[in-house]
């Protein structure tokens, strides 16, 4: 069981089967954003799909059991990360799904597919719908644990937000006894987090250390005093 990594939609006007043309991918730069959002908050708190970890929603025109179900598209044994699921839409959505105001509706029908099929006991559809809307509600400010590092004394934190134009701005808290709020740095904005690896913290400074790959090889430590 692997937390959710990725939300993406796509549209079509055909049945998303075996041996057809596939979904095209829908070309919305704010709603790929707060699906990312809503995908970043689910992970946080330990959502599961299952046995994939990415999600293809495909929002079609053509008739579809219940109006929501999984694809009839076979598995690709080759990709088996994803699973394509099939949300029938009206025409005029259809025609909106370029434009921001397709937003709420498409959220709300994400909302419907991850409650649906993907509900369970420790995870209910309370707890699914209360990430979907603190993804949508917080915007920008929305943050996601991702590092989290405690000494005897002190615990850092590295929150994660995600901006509008589609880029990571991360944040480091650091926190004394009870909590006590001793260090507050916004981190340089990033497309990728290649400089976030791990984190080192002692009783006077936090370092930050790059993840050890081709792509951070020339990134230096960030280090902050306490």
């Amino acid at each position: 069981m692997r937390p959710i990594k990725d939300i993406r939609v796509y549209k079509s006007l055909s049945e998303n089967a075996d041996g057809l043309p596939m979904p095209a991918g829908v070309v919305n730069r704010e709603l790929a954003v707060v699906l990312h959002r809503v995908a970043m908050k689910l992970s946080e708190k330990g959502f599961t799909l299952g046995d994939f970890d990415h999600i293809y929603i495909d929002l079609t025109c053509f008739p579809t059991e219940g109006g929501i179900a999984p694809s009839k598209r076979s598995i690709d044994r080759y990709h088996s990360w994803y699973r394509w699921y099939e949300a029938e839409v009206s025409r005029e959505l259809y025609g909106t799904l370029e434009s921001p105001e397709c937003i709420p509706v498409v959220i709300e029908i994400l909302g419907q597919v991850l409650t649906r099929f993907f509900s369970t006991a420790e995870f209910g559809s309370e707890a699914i719908l209360a990430c979907v809307n603190e993804a949508v509600t917080a915007g920008e400010d929305m943050l996601v644990v991702f590092r989290e590092k405690t000494s005897a004394r002190n615990r850092a934190v590295i929150y994660l937000r995600y901006t509008d134009s589609g880029k990571f701005f991360p944040l480091l808290r650091v926190y004394g006894g009870e909590d006590e709020l001793m260090l507050e740095k916004d981190l340089p904005l990033a497309n990728s987090l290649d400089a976030y690896g791990t984190i080192q913290l002692s009783a006077k400074e936090v370092t930050i250390k790059p993840r050890k790959n081709a792509f951070s090889s020339d990134l230096a430590p960030m280090i902050f005093e306490l």
